[in-house]
């Protein structure tokens, strides 16, 4: 079973619908504003080792000392529809995490960069039955770190209006 020192920065949830949830998840948690983007662009993917192009979409709060992602996996790369999806974090050497998650039996089930090919990347693992929810590694890269920062300051100035908002608000 793997096993981490990494300090954990995301927990995403698996749903249908990234508005409606967001919506429930900001009238019931207090957690504000959530920015979301549909049919997120990716390249290079890869699903269970092959080839094959990664349909998602997500949206993005922050509630204490974590980002709160509500994705809905149009590939259906995962086979839960609901609960826990997966945790994440920031690979400070993305090959040497990747190799070691493997070594410690979980199975990367997604490889994929954000963007364009020379796109941050990140991978889904599956760590196994007695987890219930997939692993991420991010790249370590500024741009997520940015990015994370301004959901994360986001919801420290949020007056409860407008909850959920389109990924292009930010500026």
């Amino acid at each position: 079973m793997f096993s981490s020192n990494k300090p954990i920065i995301q927990i995403a949830y698996a749903v249908e619908n990234i508005i409606v949830a967001a919506e429930n998840w900001s009238k019931r948690f207090n957690i504000g504003p959530f920015y979301y983007n549909e049919h997120i662009e990716v390249t290079d993917s890869r699903i269970n080792g092959i080839n094959k192009n990664f349909d998602h979409s997500s949206a993005y709060g922050w509630k204490e000392n974590f980002m709160i992602e509500l994705i809905a996996d149009h590939s259906k790369v995962n086979v839960h529809e609901n609960g826990i999806h997966h945790i994440a974090w920031i690979a400070e050497n993305f090959d040497r995490e990747a190799e070691e998650l493997i070594k410690q039996d979980c199975k990367e089930v997604l490889f994929a960069r954000a963007g364009d090919r020379n796109g941050m990347r990140f991978a889904w693992f599956d760590p196994g039955r007695d987890i219930g929810h997939l692993y991420e590694i991010y790249d370590n890269n500024d741009s997520l770190k940015n990015f994370y920062s301004y959901v994360y300051k986001a919801s420290l100035e949020w007056d409860g209006t407008s909850p959920v908002r389109h990924i292009s608000e930010i500026g």
